[in-house]
């Protein structure tokens, strides 16, 4: 799939997986903005543990198997599917432990565990299924067949949808409501891909069904380990960062200030949205010129991400950034605009992660994890450092406190961005690599047309 193609399918189907959390997080807005400010913010405490959750799997197995399948055609990509599924749930499973790190950061803010228990059991659930699913979903995109993709994610909206709609409508309590839809629509979506993808496989000629067995036979634990252990490591500090950060601000501050930042970080979302869509179509060929060294080839791939990003941060603050009359985001998530200008910082702030993103996917491509872990670490001391800051000059004003947030994630987008073009200076500085080709892989053009 050419890349005009693919790149609105990329930005379509980040987009409707997105809108699903957004609809949910709009309902936790909405119940608890006003009566429970409390309730709402250890609401988003539990998604951002939710998705460090769900990062273990994806940086430890998933990715690097990801990078071992551009070693064979787009087509018979998805014939891996399989194989790294089976390597991937029991680790899933595991991993979704770590939301309860949210219930202890609930215990110290005066609530109950009884209280946190639905809150606890289905981000772990929904974490389980994130993983799963997104890691399909890339492996369509991997596969040329973007707009597959995008079916994924539509049924992971009308899921969540109907999970919403079925919920409200009935006696379930509120606090199963949000996350709970969220685990259903993930556990759907999941299962829709992998029929899906399962299909595409069996529909394989077999020749092509022969070569994704003999790689799919190489790819376990111990080939994905000297990779996964770096991006893991990369992930959870990254993510659990991201964590430790709100419970800082939730202790310091309170957890209506975080409240406050989390409905902002709500309304900025479309932002890496866009990015994370870019990220599905441009990251292949982003990550293949790194592994030849085509700098050139890499430049170009930044610059359309790095102009596309930069566009949707203008033109999305123009639309959302503010509470003015063509703003509809105002009378729906009114407690993010209740502080002026956090919107809009909170949007530059994701703008600035978004752009990284390309120089990220470089490094992996060059199996330059170490180094990557490396410039994320300093990136992660910078955000911590700036949001304790920022929340013990806040003290105990919600207002000031909820721009504790956005002011860490823009530290740590910047320093990103600095950090991965100085390692990256230094990849490039090296000898070209031609580009390998198996005589046992045939090349896309090679394979029958689709």
């Amino acid at each position: 799939m050419r890349l005009t193609r693919a790149i609105p399918a990329g930005i379509i189907d980040a987009g409707l997986a997105s809108i699903a959390t957004f609809i949910l997080s709009l309902y936790a807005i909405t119940r608890w903005e006003s009566s429970d400010p409390t309730t709402l913010g250890i609401y988003f405490l539990y998604m951002t543990a939710f998705v460090m959750a769900s990062t273990v799997p994806n940086q430890l197995l998933f990715v690097p198997a990801e990078r071992i399948t551009l070693d064979v055609p787009p087509r018979a990509r998805v014939a891996l599917y399989g194989r790294i599924v089976r390597l991937g749930t029991p680790v899933a499973i595991g991993s979704a432990a770590l939301v309860a790190l949210a219930a202890l950061v609930g215990n110290a803010q005066g609530l109950s565990l009884s209280y946190q228990v639905p809150f606890l059991l289905s981000s772990a659930v929904a974490a389980v299924f994130f993983g799963l699913q997104n890691h399909a979903r890339r492996l369509l995109h991997l596969s040329g067949r973007s707009w597959a993709a995008v079916a994924v994610s539509l049924v992971q909206v009308l899921a969540a949808t109907t999970a919403l709609m079925v919920m409200t409508r009935t006696s379930v309590a509120p606090v199963w409501i949000p996350l709970g839809a969220l685990a259903l629509a993930n556990a759907a979506s999941t299962a829709a891909a992998s029929l899906m993808l399962h299909r595409l496989g069996r529909g394989l000629e077999p020749d092509v069904k022969r070569l994704a067995a003999d790689v799919a036979a190489g790819i376990g634990y111990r080939r994905l380990a000297p990779s996964g252990r770096w991006l893991v490591s990369t992930g959870i500090l990254s993510t659990g960062n991201n964590f430790l950060v709100e419970a800082v601000i939730s202790v310091i501050v309170g957890l209506p200030a975080l409240a406050l930042a989390g409905s902002a970080k709500t309304v900025a979302q479309p932002i890496l949205v866009l990015a994370n869509g870019l990220r599905s179509v441009l990251g292949p060929p982003s990550m293949e010129a790194a592994r030849t060294r085509d700098r050139a080839a890499a430049r170009k791939v930044a610059k359309t991400f790095g102009l596309l990003t930069a566009a949707a941060v203008v033109g999305y603050s123009a639309f959302a950034g503010f509470d003015w009359v063509g703003n509809p985001l105002a009378r729906l998530v009114e407690q993010a605009y209740t502080v002026p200008f956090l919107v809009v910082l909170t949007i530059a702030a994701n703008g600035l992660n978004g752009a990284a993103f390309s120089g990220r996917l470089e490094l992996i491509g060059a199996a330059r994890e170490a180094r990557l872990f490396a410039e994320e670490l300093k990136a992660n001391v910078a955000q911590l450092g700036v949001g304790i800051i920022a929340a013990f000059a806040a003290g105990t004003s919600l207002t000031a406190g909820s721009f504790a947030r956005p002011l860490a994630f823009a530290a740590l987008g910047l320093t990103r961005i600095i950090g991965y073009e100085r390692a990256l200076d230094t990849h490039y500085a090296g000898p070209a690599v031609p580009a390998a080709r198996s005589t046992t892989i045939p090349s896309a053009a090679e394979l029958p047309p689709e």
